[in-house]
């Protein structure tokens, strides 16, 4: 690997999940297979989310939607962490996966909602909404 790629993989994978303590499964996957592991690694943060046809803010929503549907909530908690990390609003988060109800249902959005409010937790930024019941942060 040369070092330009070398350089452009860590500063990807540091820009998007350094508010993930434990990161988002690099450990896991070289606890199998530490070669692969670099390899995937670098495919993902070097190549794929360093392209630059779209923004790392659309290209991170777009992630949150996938996610969403899919309901894969411990990849979804790390791509909002990135959403937010690149710039993406909370405002435009949470639209993002409102609009999942036509692909997914109610249940999906409201399952992507907590996720979004638990990272928002954990970052310190959830904030009640105004006239929201107390503790109910707008979720019931």
């Amino acid at each position: 690997m040369d070092d330009a790629l070398r350089a452009r993989t860590r500063e990807t994978a540091r820009r998007l999940f350094h508010t993930l303590p434990g990161g988002v499964g690099y450990r896991t996957w070289r606890a199998f297979d530490p070669g692969l592991a670099r390899e995937l690694s670098v495919f993902f943060t070097g190549t794929l989310y360093s392209r630059e046809v779209i923004s790392q803010v659309q290209r991170e929503l777009c992630a949150v939607a996938s996610l969403t549907v899919l309901s894969r909530h411990r990849e979804l908690r790390a791509h909002l962490h990135a959403a937010l990390n690149v710039g993406a609003t909370r405002e435009a988060v949470a639209e993002v996966i409102f609009q999942q109800v036509t692909y997914g249902g109610m249940p999906v959005v409201v399952e992507g909602l907590e996720v979004l409010k638990a990272v928002l937790e954990e970052r310190g930024e959830w904030v009640e909404p105004p006239g929201a019941p107390e503790g109910a942060g707008g979720l019931e």
